[in-house]
């Protein structure tokens, strides 16, 4: 990285203007052209800024740190909290000492990673809002980082389309920027597929998963094999291959039941769950549903989308007792702050269990389908507003049984579209 580009960054960094920094020592137009490269300044010029921005040497370099951060990086990549937390506090007491460009801009992009694992959205995003202001100025390995970073950002806030707008990039860079960590190539092929599924591109998610796949395999990473496994399965039952399904996720079985992976477990039989209930077999689908529970106990996200799960199958049986059994259940562990989409799910199942009424015309309106289309789930819409266009024929409102049953005719092509 060029002295200029430096110069800029430690200024922004100490909210400094151009005007601020360069008064008394060069014009602001002199110090722009610096700051943009566009002319070498001198040495005594350099020192007098460095003096005013409190850094002694602008180009030294800390090779210790610089290991450092990777250490750290790679606690991150394997989502490993404690020793993320224990890397973290290390370098936080030593990274105010360290002027060279790279090290700084490399800790602040690694806490994004951080910021992210820990669940501190409001924060990563806070982070990723400072460093676009320099973008320009980063190495493309540092791009790179970045952009996936961001790209890990709109995922985990449900912005599928700008998550894969920023991995194709970080794809595009990786190459570029020749990164030697195949790792982090396999989980920059892993977060596409996600997204991908999310955004029901199934096609080019079992393309990327399969990439994936390889480079996990070469690196022994049995942990996201099984993921991955687990990962084509969905894709390939959502597509009706059915076989294909059931190879990946008896692969998935097979490597979480060696290496102890008891919630991957879980999801595995949840997703046979799914596969049986789309081919009409509720008995089998509970039992799988009700097995994976035996695996979630200290995962309640997870937990939760079983219990909706089995709800739905009782529901299916006209089985009411049992249905309120798993709502409470998943009562306990749902609120409306905590968990909202599964809150409002079991609710809705709730309503259908106990009867519909006025009250559940209300909820629908007003709170569950609003929430659902606010947060883009198509399925959900689909099969709720069904249920509310149902509703409508019962009691004879037939104008808006047509526009809900017309809503939930939407959602389904648009699913089918995909």
């Amino acid at each position: 990285m060029t002295i200029g580009s430096k110069i800029r960054y430690h200024r922004v960094r100490k909210n400094l203007t151009q005007e601020e920094l360069a008064k008394g020592v060069l014009s602001v137009s002199y110090l722009s052209k610096i700051e943009n490269n566009q002319i070498n300044a001198s040495q005594e010029v350099i020192d007098l800024l460095c003096n005013r921005l409190g850094i002694e040497n602008i180009e030294q370099s800390n090779e210790i740190m610089k290991q450092a951060l990777q250490n750290w990086n790679k606690a991150l990549l394997r989502s490993d909290i404690e020793e993320s937390k224990r890397l973290r506090k290390i370098l936080q007491t030593t990274i105010s000492d360290a002027d060279d460009f790279s090290i700084l801009t490399g800790f602040q992009i690694l806490l994004i990673r951080f910021h992210l694992l820990m669940n501190n959205l409001d924060e990563a995003n806070r982070i990723i809002t400072e460093i676009n202001h320099y973008y320009k100025d980063l190495s493309d390995q540092l791009k790179f980082f970045y952009r996936k970073f961001t790209g890990n950002y709109f995922y985990a806030t449900k912005k599928y389309d700008s998550a894969i707008e920023h991995f194709k990039e970080a794809e595009h860079l990786f190459m570029i920027a020749r990164i030697p960590q195949q790792e982090e190539k396999a989980d920059l092929f892993y977060r596409i597929s996600l997204a991908l599924v999310q955004l029901r591109k199934h096609t080019t998610a079992i393309i990327y998963s399969e990439k994936s796949l390889d480079l996990y395999q070469s690196l022994y990473h049995n942990k996201r094999c099984a993921e991955v496994h687990l990962l084509l399965g969905v894709c390939f039952r959502r597509t009706q291959n059915i076989d294909e399904a059931l190879f990946h996720y008896e692969w998935a079985n097979e490597i979480s039941k060696t290496n102890g992976y008891s919630l991957l477990r879980g999801n595995v039989e949840q997703n046979l769950g799914y596969l049986k209930s789309t081919k009409g077999l509720t008995d089998e689908a509970i039992v799988h549903y009700l097995t994976s529970l035996g695996f979630k106990n200290e995962h309640n996200e997870s937990k939760l989308s079983t219990l909706v799960t089995l709800v739905k199958e009782y529901y299916k049986l006209n089985q009411f007792d049992e249905m309120n059994k798993w709502l409470q259940e998943g009562f306990l562990i749902a609120t409306k702050t905590q968990y909202p989409a599964k809150y409002y799910q079991l609710k809705i199942y709730e309503y259908l269990a106990n009867g519909v009424c006025e009250d559940f015309e209300k909820f629908m309106v007003q709170e569950a389908l609003p929430y659902f289309e606010k947060h883009g789930s198509p399925h959900h819409i689909a099969q709720y507003s069904k249920f509310l266009g149902q509703y409508y024929q019962e009691i004879r409102k037939y104008k808006y049984a047509a526009y809900y049953l017309t809503k939930a005719n939407a959602a389904y092509e648009n699913i089918l579209g995909d």
